[in-house]
């Protein structure tokens, strides 16, 4: 299941409209229709304020199984979304944002396929 399959599905569950849904994550009601549909992922910040109003878990969405340790691995992943997301403010670069935040996210999952 994708992204935007977990957000309608999640947003049905919740009887919301596209229109309810971007009034309480402030973006646009098309916005929400193009990340269900796929043709577009929503932001770190947008991300975390839908899996807020949805109650769905962003590790979940990523693949990121959590065995209850405390595994720097998702430290890692964490904080590069959040380095990445500050980056981008700081610069007005989103684009840079996300790669950095990509980056994080890809040495997290590197690190769990080597651990294995």
């Amino acid at each position: 299941m994708n992204l935007g399959e977990i957000i309608y599905i999640k947003r049905k569950e919740k009887g919301l409209t596209q229109e309810e849904l971007a009034e309480k994550i402030n973006v646009a009601r098309q916005t929400v229709s193009k990340w269900e549909t796929g043709d577009t992922l929503p932001d770190v910040e947008s991300l975390k304020n839908l899996a807020l109003v949805l109650e769905f878990s962003i590790d979940e969405i990523f693949g990121i199984e959590t065995d209850g340790n405390d595994d720097k691995t998702e430290w890692l992943i964490i904080g590069g979304f959040i380095i990445g997301s500050s980056l981008g403010l700081v610069f007005d670069n989103m684009i840079l944002g996300y790669a950095a935040g990509m980056a994080g996210l890809g040495a997290g999952f590197l690190m769990k396929a080597f651990r294995k």
